[in-house]
C-alpha cells in the first residue's frame, strides 16, 4: 500500500525536523510539561541580526542628514541648538548599540524587528517568562561577542599589529557558534538562560477554527477559568496540531488541575483530552480577542493585565 503522507520526525527529540533539517528544544514548563520548541536556524538568526544592524545603522545615518538639511543656516548658526542636537544623537545612537535589542525584547513579542520578520523570537530555556534580567544579559554580551571584537580588528589593523587579526578570529569564532551546537544557540544565550526559537505565523486549520464543531463538545469555561494569555495559547495550538498523545495528557491535567475543572461523574461524558484542549483553546482564544478589541491584552499567565 502506497503511503498517503510524508513522515515527520519526532519534535520531542533533537532529531531533524521534517525535509528542513530543524532540530527541536525540549522545554519543561514550570507545571512540568515537556514541550518541543523548534530551534531558530543559523542561517534564520544571522538574516535577523544582519536586519537589526542595518536599522541600527541607517537611523543616526537619516537623522545626521536631516539635522544638516532640514534645519537650514539657522540651526547651524545656533550653537546651542546644533549641542542639543548633537546630544540627541549621541544618546539615540548609545541606545541604538545599547538598548534597541533590549527594547523590544522586552516586549510582548519578545523580538526586534529583524526576528519577527525572520519569524523568531527570544524564549526562556526553563519555559519559564523571559525576565528583564534575561534579556539584558544576552544582549550585554553582544559587546563581548560582536562591538568590542570588531572594534579592537579595525583599531589593529589600522595599527598593522596582530592584536587586529586575533580579534577578528574571536569576532568569526563566537559568530559561528551556533553551528555547533544542537540549539544553535550563541554565548549570550548560554549566560542568560535563553533560546531563540522559530514561531511561524501560519493561519489556523479548520480543525483549531471550527468553534461550531467546538461548541458542541458542551464544554464552557468561566473568564475566571480561562487564566492563560497569548503565549500559552500559542503554545497550546502548537499542541494540538502536532497530536502527540502523552503531551496532549499531560498539557490537558495541567489546565484542569489548574483551573479547578471538574470531572463529570458519569465516565462517558468524560471529554477525551484533545477534545478537551480543542474546547479550551476555542474559548480561551476567543475570550482574547474580544480584550484585544478593548484595548486590553494579556502577553502570558503570569500578566495580572487581564485580572
Amino acid at each position: 500500500m502506497a503511503e498517503t503522507h510524508k513522515a515527520r520526525r519526532d519534535l520531542m527529540s533533537d532529531a531533524p525536523y521534517g525535509e528542513y533539517g530543524r532540530t527541536a528544544t525540549e522545554i519543561v514548563t514550570p507545571e512540568g510539561v515537556v514541550l518541543p520548541f523548534i530551534n531558530a536556524s543559523f542561517g534564520e538568526r544571522l538574516g535577523a541580526l544582519i536586519i537589526d544592524l542595518i536599522i541600527v545603522v541607517l537611523a543616526p545615518i537619516v537623522i545626521f542628514i536631516a539635522w544638516v538639511i532640514l534645519p537650514g543656516d539657522q540651526m547651524n548658526s545656533d550653537t546651542t541648538a546644533s549641542a542639543i542636537f548633537q546630544i540627541a544623537i549621541i544618546a539615540l545612537m548609545f541606545f541604538l548599540r545599547s538598548g534597541y535589542f533590549m527594547f523590544f525584547e522586552m516586549g510582548p513579542k519578545a523580538a526586534t524587528p529583524g526576528k519577527r520578520l525572520m519569524k523568531l523570537r527570544v524564549i526562556a530555556h526553563d519555559g519559564g517568562r523571559l525576565t528583564p534580567a534575561a534579556v539584558f544579559t544576552r544582549n550585554a554580551m553582544r559587546e563581548v561577542e560582536l562591538y568590542l571584537p570588531l572594534t579592537l580588528a579595525g583599531a589593529g589593523m589600522a595599527a598593522q599589529n596582530s592584536l587586529g587579526w586575533l580579534a577578528l578570529i574571536w569576532a568569526l569564532g563566537v559568530l559561528l557558534l551556533p553551528l555547533f551546537n544542537r540549539q544553535h544557540a550563541r554565548l549570550g544565550d548560554y549566560f542568560a538562560g535563553t533560546r531563540v526559537v522559530h514561531m511561524p505565523r501560519a493561519k489556523l486549520s479548520y480543525d483549531l477554527a471550527d468553534l461550531d464543531s467546538d461548541r458542541r463538545l458542551g464544554l464552557t469555561f468561566t473568564a475566571a477559568q480561562l487564566a492563560y494569555g497569548e503565549m500559552e495559547l500559542g503554545v497550546l495550538e502548537q499542541v494540538l496540531r502536532e497530536r502527540k498523545v502523552p503531551v496532549m495528557k499531560a498539557v490537558a491535567d495541567k489546565i484542569k488541575a489548574r483551573i479547578g475543572w471538574q470531572e463529570p461523574k458519569n465516565p462517558a461524558d468524560v471529554p477525551r483530552d484533545e477534545d478537551f484542549l480543542r474546547a479550551y483553546y476555542s474559548a480561551l482564544r476567543a475570550h482574547l480577542e474580544a480584550r484585544m478589541l478593548l484595548g486590553r491584552r494579556r502577553k502570558d499567565k503570569h500578566d495580572p493585565a487581564l485580572s
